[in-house]
This record gives C-alpha cells, sequence and structure tokens, in this order.
C-alpha cells in the first residue's frame, strides 16, 4: 500500500512538469488555453487560404517592381536608340566621316541684303520755268558739267512780260507819290501847306508803296525779282552733271515740265533692303561693304547712317542706308549690287560650326556628335542664329569647344532613319 501511494506521486509530479514546460514564463493556464486556441485557428486558415494570399501578395508586389523598373528603363532605353546612330569606327578613319569643333567667336560677314545706288535728295535738281512761255535758246547739253548759278537756257513770257510792266508802273506811282509827300511836308513846316494836303499826300503815297509790294510778290512767284521786258534766263540751282535734258529751242513750256535734270554726283546713298527676318540684326553704324554686279572686281567700304523706321508694304523690308564717296564717279545711280554687313563693335561671341555640320530631321536642325563607344553618334537638336556663306552661330543646344561631326553628317542621318523605320519608331 505505501509503494502504490509512492508510485502515484511520482507519475503527478512528472505530468506536472510536462504542463509547467509548455506555459510561458507567467502565463496561466486559462491564457495559456486562449493561446493554444489562437494558434490552432491561425494554422487553420493558412491551411484552406494561406497558399492564395501568399500567392497574390508576391505576385502584386513582384510584377509593380517589375513594371516601374523595367518600364523605364525601356523607354529610356528607346529615346536613346531613336537619338543614337552606330557605324564602323573604320568610316572616321577613312575620312567618311570627318570630326571637327564648335568654336566661339563672332559671325563674319553675317548678313547680306540686295541694295541700289541711289543719289541723295539734295544731291539732284530738277529745273522748270515757273511761268508759261517759249524757249529761245537752249545753252547746255547732257553730260556737260554745270556750275551753280549757270544759265541753263532763255525763256520768253507774255504773262512774265505783264508782271513786270506793273511792278514796274507801282514803282513809278510810288515815287510820285513820296516827291509829294516830301513837298507837302517841306511847304507844312514853312506854313504855307494846310495840315489836309498833307494828310492826303501822305495816304497816296502809303497806297501807292501797297500797291508796289503787292506787284513785287506777283513778279517773285516767276522766279524774278526784277528786270523788264517778256525774258528771263533759267539757272541751275546747284553744281554737277547735266544727267537729263527735256527742252527744245522755240518750244512751249509750262511749270509742269521738267526740263533739266542736274545731279551733283560725287556723293551717293546706297539703299539696301533687309527682309523681315533680318531686322534684329540690322543696327546704325555697322560697317557694310557694297559689290556691284557691273564691277564684280571692285568693293565700297562704309557704315550704316540710317535704318528705316517703317516696313515697304510690297516688299516686306526694311530700307537701310549708307553714304558713299563717288570721287572715281563708278557709283552710277541705278546700279544693284549686294551689300554685306558686319556685326557692330562690341558684339558678343557665339557659338559658331561649318554650314556642313547642320542636318534637318524631321524639319528640325541637328548636330552630331561623337558618342561613348567607337562609331557611336548621337543627333542634337540646336537653335540657329545668324549665318553667313560658311558659318552659322548656335544659339541653344551646343556649347563652345564640342566635338561634332563637320562632314559626313548626311550618311549619319540616313543611318540614323534607316534604323528607326527598322525599329517602328519614325512616322
Amino acid at each position: 500500500m505505501k509503494l502504490l501511494t509512492i508510485t502515484l506521486t511520482l507519475l503527478l509530479l512528472a505530468g506536472c512538469d510536462k504542463s509547467a514546460s509548455e506555459h510561458k514564463p507567467g502565463e496561466s493556464h486559462e491564457e495559456h488555453a486562449r493561446h493554444d486556441k489562437h494558434e490552432g485557428e491561425k494554422h487553420n486558415h493558412k491551411e484552406h487560404g494561406g497558399e492564395e494570399d501568399n500567392h497574390g501578395e508576391e505576385d502584386g508586389h513582384d510584377d509593380h517592381d517589375d513594371h516601374d523598373e523595367g518600364g523605364h528603363d525601356e523607354h529610356g532605353g528607346e529615346e536613346d536608340e531613336e537619338n543614337t546612330v552606330h557605324i564602323p569606327a573604320s568610316a572616321v578613319k577613312k575620312g567618311t566621316v570627318v570630326l571637327g569643333q564648335s568654336q566661339e567667336g563672332v559671325l563674319k560677314d553675317a548678313l547680306e541684303v540686295p541694295a541700289e545706288v541711289q543719289l541723295p535728295p539734295d544731291h539732284i535738281a530738277h529745273v522748270s520755268p515757273l511761268v508759261e512761255g517759249q524757249l529761245l535758246n537752249v545753252k547746255v547739253g547732257i553730260g556737260q558739267e554745270i556750275k551753280k548759278g549757270q544759265a541753263l537756257a532763255t525763256l520768253r513770257s507774255v504773262t512774265l512780260g505783264r508782271a513786270r510792266a506793273e511792278y514796274a508802273r507801282t514803282t513809278a506811282l510810288r515815287d510820285v507819290a513820296k516827291r509829294t509827300l516830301e513837298r507837302q511836308e517841306k511847304l507844312r513846316e514853312e506854313g504855307i501847306s494846310s495840315e489836309r494836303s498833307y494828310l492826303d499826300a501822305k495816304s497816296a503815297y502809303e497806297q501807292a508803296g501797297a500797291e508796289r509790294s503787292a506787284a513785287r510778290s506777283g513778279l517773285s512767284v516767276f522766279g524774278a525779282a526784277g528786270g523788264s521786258g517778256p525774258d528771263m534766263t533759267l539757272v541751275s540751282p546747284i553744281a554737277g552733271t547735266l544727267v537729263e535734258r527735256h527742252a527744245t529751242n522755240g518750244e512751249n513750256v509750262s511749270p509742269s515740265d521738267s526740263l533739266f535734270i542736274i545731279a551733283d554726283t560725287s556723293k551717293v546713298w546706297v539703299i539696301g533692303q533687309a527682309y523681315e527676318r533680318q531686322l534684329s540684326r540690322v543696327v546704325p553704324e555697322m560697317k557694310a561693304t557694297l559689290t556691284l554686279t557691273a564691277f564684280p572686281s571692285k568693293s565700297w567700304d562704309g557704315t550704316v547712317s540710317y535704318v528705316g523706321a517703317t516696313i515697304t508694304e510690297t516688299t516686306r523690308t526694311l530700307p537701310i542706308r549708307v553714304e558713299l564717296d563717288n570721287e572715281d564717279g563708278l557709283l552710277r545711280p541705278g546700279l544693284f549690287g549686294r551689300l554685306r554687313l558686319f556685326p557692330a563693335k562690341g558684339a558678343t561671341p557665339g557659338v559658331l560650326v561649318p554650314l556642313t555640320a547642320i542636318q534637318d530631321l524631321n524639319g528640325v536642325p541637328v548636330i552630331f556628335v561623337p558618342g561613348d563607344e567607337p562609331g557611336e553618334f548621337r543627333s542634337v537638336p540646336v537653335t540657329l542664329g545668324r549665318e553667313n556663306k560658311v558659318q552659322v552661330e548656335v544659339v541653344k543646344g551646343l556649347a563652345a569647344n564640342e566635338a561634332i561631326v563637320v562632314e559626313g553628317g548626311f550618311i549619319l542621318k540616313s543611318e540614323l532613319i534607316r534604323g528607326q523605320l527598322g525599329h517602328g519608331h519614325a512616322h
């Protein structure tokens, strides 16, 4: 009996130790039971739906990451592929594609405009009669050198004769009235003449003077200040060369007829026509060089003295003026040529490249630059400014002293377009 009691006691102690080993520290029997129940439910949930949830969570996370990273890299790669072309490196060595550098500087001979030689307005004179009449004697011929005030022709005019006669009559009346007034003043001082006689003489003198002044004004309208008879002489108002003559002996003429044209060709104006797209580059004081079709081996240097204020509507151009000396007489009015305009002093340097470096890609000017690998080239869009026959100014898209393709750009452009067509990117 005592042995059986000891055995039961040992078995109970062993069961308690096993149960205590499964409890967490400080956990009661009830808390332990609730924990076991929760673990069981969680285990059952994983067995029924855990695989589906984990699969969705893992797939969703991976798909999202793959989409963000893969899509971004693919888009950037397409852009690089569209702008980049590869050719054999040997093409550069053979000179098919030639490399150079962009330069910093001021574009020389940046602007060229059509021009015409003209006479300054104050260097040309049209001589016409101021009164109707008949030409009695024409004294000069075309091409003759004329001095200022030199006689050109003699004109006989009935109207002029009447005006002179009227002036002579009123002058005589004024002289008579003047002598009468002087006599009345003397008699008045001696107390012989009355006040009334003196006032009448004074009034007559004033009236005669007014009539004479009116006659003189009428005479001056005809270009004569005095003289007598119906004849007058037409004279040149300037010194120069007689370039046109429309006068014949015995011809009846009127004020609407231009009989002589005298031109002083010692100085000329060269009028250039700048188009609208060139207006921002044309300023006063620009240096200019004139070349003429008639004298291709000669040139004349000057300065822009005037830039027009309004656009000519018919041609949509702005006139500019260059004044030149014409001592040798070669700059004849009416000659056509071209004005080359140079930038004014202090012009800001820009980025310059050869014209051969510019290629048109889908309507956008581009320049090809070397890539990171041999035979790799990349097209760079640029904004262009002024240009001449050799160089063009790059306003945006390229810096100075960069390596660029100066020859063979068309080959690169063709290869680039062919590659785009092959990948389905061309439009």
